[in-house]
C-alpha cells in the first residue's frame, strides 16, 4: 500500500533511510535502501540517496513492493487461515508449487498471494521467494506460515534455525507400522544423480529427524502423525520410504499405486508471534479426500 509520511520538526536532519525505518519498523534498513535505490521511496516525488538529510515539511512517499516484484499474478484464492500486519497462515492446496522457478513461471503460492493482493518479505530471498520461510512439497497440502516483512520474515527464519516452531503432518502410509511411537534418526543428502531426490546416506548427509505416532491401522496401512524435529527436503517420505512404509501416492520414493493423491498433508503449525512474541498455533483440517479415504479403510 502506497505510504505518505511528512517530516516533522523532530525529524528535521535525519536520514532518509533512518527516518523509513523509524516510521515504517516492519521494514529493515536494507530493504529501505534497496527500495530507495530502485525509485520506490520519493522525497518531493524525486529520487534520492539513502543519505539524503530530511528537512521539515518534505513529503516522502514510500511505494508498495509489488512495483518492483516483476512477478506475475496466479488467478487464484488461496484459503487464509489467519492474517494479521506481519504474517499469513495459509492452507495450501496439494500440487501446488510454492515459489516460482523464473519470473516467467506463474502457477505458484508466491503468484496466487500477489493475485490476492498481499504484501510479501523479501528478506534475503529475492523476488522470487517473496515471503517463503519454509517450503512443502508441491504435491503436500496443508499449513505454511508466511512472511508479510522482513521483520516477520527474519524473525521465523530464526525460528526454524532455532528448532522453535511446531510441524505436525499427518499421512497414511503402507504396511502396518507395530510400535505404537518411534523416532527416525537416519541422515539425508541431496541425490548426485538426481538432484531433485533426496536420498538417506551416511557420508556428507546431514542430521535428519521424524517422530512418529500411530493414530489407526488399517488391513494393510497406517495413519499416522509425524512431527518433523529437523526441516531436510523430503524427510518425511525418504524416511518412511527408508522404513518400509512409503506414503500412499508418492511415486517419487514409494510405490506406484495409481493413487491420484500424495496422502501427506501439513496438519498444524506453531510458532512465536514476531511482533508479540505469543506462541500461537495454527491447523489446516484434512482434504475431503483424504477424511474419504480413511472412512472406507
Amino acid at each position: 500500500m502506497r505510504r505518505s509520511i511528512l517530516v516533522d520538526k523532530n525529524s528535521e536532519g535525519m536520514r532518509l533511510d533512518t527516518f523509513v525505518v523509524s516510521k515504517i519498523p516492519s521494514l529493515s534498513r536494507s530493504r529501505v535502501k534497496k527500495l530507495i535505490d530502485s525509485g520506490n521511496i520519493l522525497v518531493g516525488g524525486s529520487k534520492k540517496k539513502a543519505s539524503f538529510c530530511l528537512k521539515e515539511n518534505d513529503s516522502v512517499v514510500v511505494f508498495p513492493a509489488e512495483n518492483v516484484s516483476g512477478l506475475l499474478p496466479y488467478s487464484l484464492n488461496v484459503d487464509i487461515i489467519y492474517e494479521d500486519e506481519d504474517i499469513i497462515i495459509v492452507n495450501k492446496p496439494e500440487n501446488l508449487t510454492v515459489h516460482p522457478p523464473n519470473k516467467n513461471s506463474q502457477n505458484t503460492l508466491v503468484n496466487a498471494l500477489l493475485y490476492m493482493g498481499k504484501e510479501l518479505s523479501l528478506s534475503g530471498s529475492g523476488t522470487l521467494r517473496r515471503g517463503i520461510v519454509h517450503r512443502l512439497d508441491k504435491e503436500t497440502s496443508g499449513v505454511m506460515a508466511i512472511a508479510k516483512n522482513d521483520f516477520s520474515h527474519n524473525s521465523l527464519v530464526e525460528q526454524f534455525k532455532g528448532r522453535k516452531i511446531k510441524k505436525e503432518y499427518r499421512a497414511v502410509v503402507w504396511g502396518i507400522i507395530r510400535k505404537d511411537s518411534f523416532t527416525v534418526s537416519v541422515p539425508l543428502k541431496r541425490d548426485e544423480h538426481n538432484r531433485l531426490k533426496m536420498k538417506v546416506s551416511m557420508f556428507k548427509a546431514k542430521e535428519a529427524l521424524t517422530y512418529i505416532e500411530v493414530i489407526r491401522r488399517f488391513k494393510n496401512s497406517t495413519y499416522i502423525k509425524v512431527r518433523l524435529l529437523t526441516g531436510r527436503m523430503h524427510q518425511i517420505r525418504v524416511h518412511m520410504n527408508f522404513l518400509g512404509y512409503p506414503v500412499l501416492g508418492d511415486s517419487k520414493y514409494g510405490r506406484k499405486d495409481n493413487l491420484n493423491h500424495l496422502f501427506l498433508h501439513s496438519f498444524k503449525i506453531g510458532l512465536y508471534h514476531p511482533r508479540t512474541d505469543e506462541y500461537m498455533e495454527f491447523y489446516a483440517p484434512l482434504p475431503e479426500w483424504f477424511t474419504s479415504w480413511i472412512g472406507h479403510n
